[in-house]
């Protein structure tokens, strides 16, 4: 009998009716909020139906870009009813910050492991809500990437003490400045982290040394720092990090590091897992590379893109000299200034055996330096790179 009126209660939650005189149904789901089809349009009103009336078996919401705008978040939040689910996607659904508001008040969700809310120009007060959250406690994965969230609403993301098994945090390509960059990098809770992407977050080189400083992660697998505006202090204090012992992947593209950030970096030796590293404009220059090619930790390292970094002859020399990286399949050396005499050194490298891609485009060479390139690598040099004029102009 009890079972009957718990069914009953959720059909009347959920249950639809017309409002009198409108030709619009209109969804109940408190009884003090009803949804309307003309709120969020009859697809995504019928979609929303389909999910409310069955709880029992809305596990995955996958509602990526389906318009569902601020009402649709706001009915998913407020809906007493999910208790079962453990993915929520509502990424690219201009769902705003009153919708994120919505979703972060949720106290439903207990079973909630992913939520996805990548693109939805969630401001700061948004953010807070989400940070504020102290109902999912089996959250594993937050995307919050391409929002607004701003310095403030990072410190609340940061802030939070009830992730205690979250794996992944996405904030990249929004500001979320120095102040935020902190805050995460002063998170205690997140144990579990194995994925870190602040890219394009300006988090400067005060929040780069914060994120070097931190010693909970020792499970961090993957690090994405690209474009933050972080100078040679910052890529120091990641240098001397040991506690990630873990990491596998670490991005760092178009940081202006320079050669003394770029040395602290090659003397890492707790990276001993360390297989894609990007430094791509980064200007570590000739001393920088002599640093990374001595560095006799980085025994798996498969990728590593050095381009556009100042490398000039005497930085090809010191690269060729390297007999640790025996399992690089990926070499980015374009836009340096390598030229013939740095081509012809690294063609005499006998470590790199198992390359399959070496690019030298944009390093002014030709001659002697390409034809050494071509006698030692022919099966990798990409096509396009066969001609000497191309080696030369690209």
């Amino acid at each position: 009998m009890q079972g009957k009126k718990e069914e009953a209660k959720k059909q009347a939650i959920v249950g639809s009716h017309k409002k009198e005189g409108s030709k619009y149904s209109t969804l109940k789901i408190t009884d003090d909020y009803a949804l309307t089809e003309e709120e969020v349009g009859p697809e995504v009103f019928k979609l929303l139906r389909s999910y409310f009336k069955k709880p029992q078996d809305a596990v995955e919401f996958n509602f990526s870009d389906k318009k569902l705008f601020k009402a649709g978040a706001i009915a998913i939040g407020k809906n007493p009813t999910l208790k079962f689910l453990t993915t929520l996607d509502l990424s690219s659904n201009s769902i705003g910050t009153e919708g994120a508001i919505a979703i972060g008040k949720n106290t439903t969700w207990t079973n909630l492991k992913t939520l996805n809310l990548e693109c939805n120009k969630i401001g700061a007060e948004g953010a807070i809500a989400i940070g504020n959250n102290t109902t999912w406690t089996k959250l594993t994965t937050l995307n919050l990437s391409n929002n607004p969230i701003g310095a403030e609403g990072a410190i609340a993301i940061g802030k939070n003490t009830t992730w205690t098994n979250l794996k992944t945090l996405n904030l990249r390509s929004y500001k979320i400045g120095a102040e935020g960059g902190i805050a995460i990098g002063k998170n205690t809770t997140w144990t579990k982290l194995t994925t870190l992407d602040l890219s394009y977050c300006e988090i400067g080189t005060e929040g780069a040394i914060a994120i070097g400083k931190n010693t909970t992660w020792t499970n961090l697998t993957a690090l994405y720092l690209t474009e933050n505006k972080i100078g040679s202090e910052g890529a120091i204090a990641i240098g001397k990090n040991t506690t990630w012992t873990n990491l596998t992947t670490f991005k760092f593209e178009r940081n202006r590091i320079g050669e003394e950030g770029a040395i602290a970096i090659g003397k890492n030796t707790t990276w001993t897992s360390l297989a894609v590293l990007d430094l791509n404009g980064c200007r570590i220059g000739n001393e920088g590379a002599r640093t990374f090619s001595e560095n006799t930790t980085w025994t798996k390292l498969t990728t590593l893109n050095l381009s556009n970094s100042e490398i000039g002859p005497e930085g090809a020399k010191a690269l060729s000299e390297n007999t640790t990286w025996t399992d690089l399949k990926i070499f980015d050396l374009s836009g340096n200034k390598i030229r013939d005499e740095g081509a012809f050194v690294l063609s005499k490298n006998t470590t790199w055996t198992k390359l399959t891609s070496f690019d030298l485009s944009f390093n002014e060479i030709k001659g002697e330096g390409l034809r050494a390139l071509k006698a030692r690598w022919s099966n990798i040099l990409k096509e396009e790179y066969q001609d000497e004029s191309d080696l030369y102009h690209r």
